[in-house]
């Protein structure tokens, strides 16, 4: 296994930073919707990837009838890996029961699942797993006693009673066979919510635990495994690396989660290469293509798309409309930002119609904001409005302020690129207040709430500049303190550098003292010459109180400070203070080697010399 972390990324001047993009044709081929009616399973592993399948696009009933039905076709079945194949589907069947709800049918499954893992010799494992699901609470103790030796007394964390075994017997659980087991454990289980054993609703069933917890549980799995891999039945490591990666991507370590993605698919080229066979009950390879074209969407965008496509691929019998979606939205993010104009087009034509066949509300709002974000790259304005509101329209119904965040910001783009500023000011507020109101929220990682810290400031910043644009004074002050507020030691500090915090500070204290000067040069009712000045001072002060190594930067501000001074004083006719000031503006443009802004300045300097 490679090395956690950058080390695996690809680098920008390796053979994936050369990568051709996909051909059109692929992307056809990727693109169509899947092969159906898909052909029925013929064994146990073809019917777990069927019902987990069914789980991801929410079809549950189906789901428990097609592992029934297999599961007592394949009852008699005997062979090499048939015993592997069998626990995939009991366990596909648990968790299918698990969302329908009801305590007798779901004490059967993890009856049956473990009753499977003892008849086959892995008795230890067997332990382990009645141990694990008894660690869910009175709902799923309810389930699982009698599966573990309803007489045999309480499980301890050390052991745990196998079925069928004489009263009193138990079977020794390690520490490290029972963390291995944990992490096997599907996250839905890990996150159940409902103890009294009904259906969980829509929102509860795919929300499974918080990612922190999942990267400890996983870590610890993963670090374990090689004690006891001979103790258990089937090769976790595939299944345990890519949920690793897919929480390390829930915490925001995009890089982390890219290297044990590729540690994935690597392993399973070895295995290919080497002749063996790569059973893959879960899916982990196209799980690992999809989150690398997550993952990869900024930095490598190209290669995202071929990751995108290739997991598009291995779907084809597969009815999933969420996740070839989610995957479609995914590949067109990516060809954006790659560039490819002609391939984002056809697959954002695509998404707009596949779109249309997804059954909740909330599921359809991350592709129509892809599409609408296409068409403004292409510049088509009025065909990006349709797809946008009505991406607006489902995150007021869904109270989803993550989508309405990007509506708003869309739509801002649309109107600054159509000369409405108004229209782009009253958007921006609202991703101002959308991005304030998620990076407070206690459910927010730290990771996200330094991009919505980071958005909402940008946001007022560009408020502040609009509002003053349009000589709307004092909604200009008003984002120029918002941003204020924010930069304080108890706003963003915990996750935004601080040199990040001063140089937004600065900006909004500079614009503060533009606005009002404006706003006294118009004799507006409120703002009096002596404010002025005290705006001057006050961003001068913060200019002074730069973080260490950015001295640079503070003589840029102090020298624009210093040529909007210049420009005041001279409009008021104090031409001599104004020279001063010019001068001294000069200077600093030139310390930095700006020449542009120090030619402005002398063509300042040189009018106001002329016009004594």
């Amino acid at each position: 296994m490679s090395a956690l972390g950058p080390d695996s990324l690809p680098a920008p001047g390796d053979a994936a930073g050369s990568l051709a993009p996909p051909q059109l044709d692929d992307l056809r081929v990727a693109l169509r919707p899947p092969e159906l009616p898909a052909p029925t399973p013929h064994d146990a592993l073809s019917a777990a990837h069927r019902v987990m399948d069914l789980l991801h696009a929410e079809q549950y009933r189906d789901a428990v009838r097609v592992a029934e039905v297999h599961l007592e076709r394949t009852r008699e079945q005997t062979g090499p890996t048939a015993p592997q194949d069998r626990l995939e589907l009991l366990r596909a069947r648990l968790l299918a029961t698990a969302m329908i709800g009801g305590a007798e049918a779901c004490e059967q499954a993890a009856a049956d699942l473990v009753g499977h893992l003892r008849r086959t010799g892995h008795r230890a494992q067997a332990a382990a797993t009645a141990t694990v699901l008894l660690e869910h609470g009175p709902h799923w103790r309810g389930e699982v006693r009698s599966a573990a030796a309803p007489s045999a007394g309480p499980v301890s964390e050390q052991s745990a009673s196998a079925p069928g075994r004489r009263r009193g017997s138990r079977t020794a659980v390690s520490p490290e066979l029972l963390a291995v087991v944990r992490g096997l454990q599907s996250p839905l289980l890990r996150g159940r919510v409902d103890r009294a054993g009904g259906a969980l609703e829509p929102s509860q069933r795919w929300s499974g635990s918080d990612p922190r917890i999942e990267v400890r549980l996983l870590g610890e799995a993963l670090q374990s495994l090689p004690a006891v891999r001979e103790e258990l039945l089937g090769d976790p490591r595939p299944l345990l690396t890519i949920r690793l990666a897919q929480a390390y991507e829930g915490i925001g370590d995009l890089a982390t989660a890219t290297s044990l993605a590729l540690d994935v698919l690597e392993g399973m080229e070895q295995l290919e290469v080497a002749g063996e066979a790569v059973p893959d009950p879960q899916r982990a390879r196209t799980s690992a293509h999809a989150l690398l074209a997550r993952t990869l969407g900024q930095t490598h965008p190209v290669l995202a798309a071929h990751h995108a496509v290739d997991a598009l691929l291995s779907l084809r019998t597969v009815d999933d409309p969420p996740l070839r979606i989610g995957l479609i939205t995914d590949l067109l993010n990516a060809l954006m930002a790659a560039g490819l104009t002609a391939h984002a087009s056809f697959t954002a034509g695509r998404l707009l119609s596949l779109q249309r066949t997804l059954k909740r509300d909330a599921h359809r709002s991350a592709p129509l904001l892809a599409v609408a974000a296409q068409r403004i790259s292409a510049e088509r304005y009025d065909a990006a409005w349709v797809p946008l509101e009505q991406a607006r329209l489902i995150g007021r119904q869904e109270r989803d302020r993550r989508c309405g965040l990007e509506a708003a910001r869309l739509a801002a783009s649309i109107h600054e690129r159509t000369g409405d500023l108004r229209g782009s000011l009253v958007e921006l507020r609202q991703v101002a207040a959308d991005a304030h109101w998620l990076a407070d929220d206690l459910t927010t990682s730290a990771s996200e709430r330094s991009r919505l810290v980071l958005a909402e400031l940008q946001a007022q910043s560009l408020v502040m500049r609009r509002a003053m644009d349009l000589e709307q004074t004092a909604l200009a002050l008003s984002a120029a303190s918002a941003i204020e507020r924010r930069t304080r030691d108890h706003g963003g500090r915990p996750v935004l550098p601080a040199e990040t915090l001063w140089d937004h500070r600065v900006d909004a204290l500079v614009g503060r003292f533009i606005a009002v000067a404006a706003a006294a040069g118009r004799d507006e009712d409120g703002v009096e010459a002596n404010d002025v000045e005290q705006r001057r001072l006050e961003a001068l002060r913060a200019i002074d109180q730069m973080p260490p190594g950015h001295d640079d930067r503070a003589r840029y501000w102090a020298a624009y400070l210093d040529e909007r001074h210049a420009a005041l004083l001279a409009e008021r006719g104090e031409h001599a203070q104004a020279q001063k000031v010019a001068h001294r503006a000069h200077e600093g443009w030139l310390a930095i080697g700006a020449q542009e802004d120090a030619e402005r300045v002398a063509a300042l300097i040189e009018g106001l010399g002329a016009g004594k």
